[in-house]
């Protein structure tokens, strides 16, 4: 049975669709969909030898602090986004482990 997607996912996803990734570029504009989500980056990389993206950036959003991967196409004027606990990239799997290390070191 799949999760649903946070709502927060879904409006962080509009608000970068909505963006100018070529005037703002890609951190500028994820930085600022974040900042209108309450949400923030665990991590944001160089995808080297993919087909098909450039970068990945793996984002906690929402009161569940939700991961999500948004990934940059070669272009850098589309993103495609995957629920981290829905992909099978291994990257999905580092991204929930960030997610893990960050929530607990706010519960100490």
């Amino acid at each position: 049975m799949s999760k649903e997607v946070s709502l927060e996912v879904v409006q962080l996803e509009m608000l970068l669709n909505l963006a100018d990734l070529i005037a703002q570029g890609f951190e500028t504009a994820l930085l600022a969909a974040l900042n209108d989500v309450g949400g923030s980056v665990l991590f944001n990389r160089r995808l080297d030898g993919d087909p098909r993206f450039q970068r990945v950036a793996a984002v906690m959003v929402g009161p569940e602090a939700d991961v999500a991967l948004v990934f940059l196409d070669h272009s850098g004027t589309t993103i495609h986004m995957e629920s981290a606990g829905e992909s099978t990239r291994m990257i999905a799997r580092e991204a929930e482990k960030a997610r893990d290390r960050v929530c607990d070191g706010e519960a100490q």
